[in-house]
């Protein structure tokens, strides 16, 4: 089982070191579509019905806190692994992990105007 982790971990991580192509940004944001803006809002700034139920509320990528608390390995772990305590479900099951760094790569570049 730690073997598996390790494996898992070294993926995510040559994941996240790769440069980001322009099918690879439109791919994260199918994806942003799909899974994420249910939640997080067209304009990834948690402005949706469903913030209104959930407590905590979804997180606002476009606020200054989100832009400089969140680092790329905490957002690609938060999203494969899910947020205890919070309406975050873990993806690693329905998302591969180029999926999620595709997601990743698009929430920081479009929302929160990181370019890494």
């Amino acid at each position: 089982m730690p073997s598996a982790v390790l494996i898992f971990a070294s993926a995510l991580f040559l994941a996240a070191a790769a440069p980001l192509s322009a099918p690879d940004l439109e791919k994260g944001w199918k994806i942003y579509v799909a899974a994420c803006q249910v939640c997080h809002g067209e304009k990834g700034d948690g402005q949706t019905f469903v913030a209104n139920v959930l407590n905590p509320p979804p997180r606002n990528f476009t606020s200054p806190a989100s832009k400089k608390e969140l680092t790329l390995e905490r957002m690609l772990r938060s999203v494969t692994r899910g947020r205890p305590g919070t309406a975050m479900m873990p993806w690693k099951e329905n998302l591969t992990a180029g999926e999620i760094r595709a997601a990743v790569a698009f929430i920081r570049r479009e929302f929160m105007e990181l370019r890494e």
